[in-house]
């Protein structure tokens, strides 16, 4: 899908997009086009109700093009919610047409906010996620048409555009990432598309062994992934573009595997475990749109990336690790391994970069996927700050987020008596307990925990969106560096 920004149509589209209000008549910016209505349809009502859309054969300079017609709630709470589900719609449109040259005529026009530029990088960002499919160990592909899409608007929004369609290359990279299976998307595979993304889209890339892991004393981290023959790595990704600045910390939870370990995972929820590095996914993606978009910020993000599996090797329930910050951990659950793993990258990353703040994103508690559902993912945190930066940009990144409490009462859910602490919950409350144990590990940086285990996997399709992996957690951290 290939974006440009003009004032005028193009001489070959065969399809042309039309927002509207509810209850309103359809109008265009251009007044060919608006002529060209007018004569076919002037007589008709083609006012829309909310959420609906029209497809219609409208004649054109001498031949016929396709006119979709489509609106939205623009007096909503948040009307770029009414209008992002808009654009998707119109995407699915635009393939089942199997359109090639498409002109949106009037977005620029809409007015429900003064911010025309953030309306011309919604579409970029959304309408290629339309275009997305995971096929490729498939040996029939996907028949997607190519499109040229042409937005209406001054060449002053060229920058709003390309941004968007990055955004929505990082979103499709984080799916792709997740979509994988445990058997293609090892540790090192994972690290070494990291690599590579690293070289392709201008930022630094540093892994680290299981034997420098050990130097480190990331113990916690490498006994989750004792049991599994591919061996764990450490993935630092670096992105300098703020000059002197202090570099923010972003940390994805990195398990490309994990079948609960001696506390076997029951039933299929283990068929799609292969998407437990779904925080990975989004913190890889994010730093390719971060770059490819050359924001002046720094970021240093993290993921541990291993497996959790069973074998005669493996750590046990009941055992006590001690981790890289020294504390120890009783281990109540083989089960609740991600917080082990995130607990040594939380250490790592206040004592080995320099960084003024964390934000750690994983799919960590079947709790917090049963509250919060698909809807919004939970955060934990005591820092205001920090939550109101990642809340105030759900606008604009279109992924939700609701706070849990941090009341002192909930630590007693993991303290241990034979050890500092308890990697399971004692008394219920696991999504904020799991918040409660991370938070434990922070020292003196302002940190912020984000479980995302509801909102990274869908099992139906829909507009934009495949069955599988949804990118969640891309856009978030993309505004949250952006500022």
């Amino acid at each position: 899908m290939k974006f440009k920004i003009s004032n005028t149509y193009p001489q070959n589209l065969d399809t042309v997009v039309c927002f509207t209000r509810p209850g309103y008549d359809p109008r265009f910016n251009n007044s060919t086009l608006q002529a060209a209505f007018d004569e076919a349809f002037g007589a008709d009502d083609n006012k829309l109700e909310k959420d609906k859309s029209k497809i219609l054969r409208m004649k054109l300079n001498g031949g016929f093009v396709n006119l979709i017609l489509t609106s939205f709630d623009c007096s909503m709470e948040n009307a770029f919610d009414g209008f992002r589900k808009a654009v998707l719609k119109v995407g699915t449109n635009l393939n089942e047409l199997k359109a090639k040259v498409v002109y949106f005529d009037n977005p620029t026009n809409l007015v429900f906010t003064g911010d025309k530029e953030e309306i011309i990088r919604q579409i970029s960002s959304n309408l290629p996620l339309c275009d997305y499919t995971f096929d490729i160990h498939k040996q029939k592909k996907t028949e997607i048409t190519d499109k040229e899409i042409v937005i209406f608007g001054e060449d002053s929004f060229t920058v709003a555009l390309n941004e968007g369609a990055n955004i929505a290359e990082g979103v499709c990279i984080a799916r792709d990432l997740v979509n994988e299976p445990a058997n293609v998307l090892t540790p090192i595979e994972l690290a070494n598309r990291t690599v590579e993304f690293g070289k392709k889209y201008g930022f630094d890339v540093k892994l680290y062994s299981k034997e420098k892991c050990e130097e480190l004393g990331m113990h916690a981290f490498l006994d989750v992934a004792k049991a599994s023959v591919n061996e764990p790595v450490l993935i630092v990704m670096q992105y300098n573009g703020g000059g002197e600045e202090i570099s923010k910390g972003i940390i994805g939870k990195g398990l490309c595997y994990d079948s609960g370990g001696l506390f076997i995972k029951p039933g299929d929820g283990m068929k799609t475990m292969n998407g437990d590095m779904a925080g990975a996914g989004a913190v890889i993606g994010a730093m390719c749109s971060i770059a490819a978009n050359k924001l002046k910020k720094n970021v240093t993000t993290i993921v541990a990336a291993c497996e959790n599996l069973i074998d005669g090797n493996g750590y046990r329930n009941g055992d006590i690790l001690e981790s890289m910050s020294g504390k120890t951990i009783y281990v109540a659950s083989t089960d609740a391994e991600g917080r082990l793993t995130l607990a040594d990258a939380i250490t790592y990353m206040i004592r080995k970069e320099n960084v003024d703040s964390i934000v750690e994103l994983s799919t960590l508690t079947g709790s917090c996927a049963t509250f919060f559902g698909k809807v919004c993912s939970a955060v934990l945190t005591t820092e205001d700050d920090l939550f109101n930066k990642i809340a105030d940009k759900s606008t604009v990144s279109g992924e939700k987020y609701w706070r849990l409490p941090t009341f002192s009462e909930y630590k007693e859910n993991i303290k241990s008596d034979v050890a500092d602490l308890y990697n399971s919950s004692t008394n219920g409350a696991g999504g904020i307990s799991a918040g409660m144990f991370l938070n434990e590990f922070k020292e003196d940086k302002p940190f912020m925990h984000i479980d995302i285990a509801g909102t990274t996997y869908t099992s139906s399709k829909s507009d934009g969106q495949i069955k599988g992996a949804t990118g969640y957690g891309v856009a978030t951290v993309y505004y949250y560096i952006k500022g």
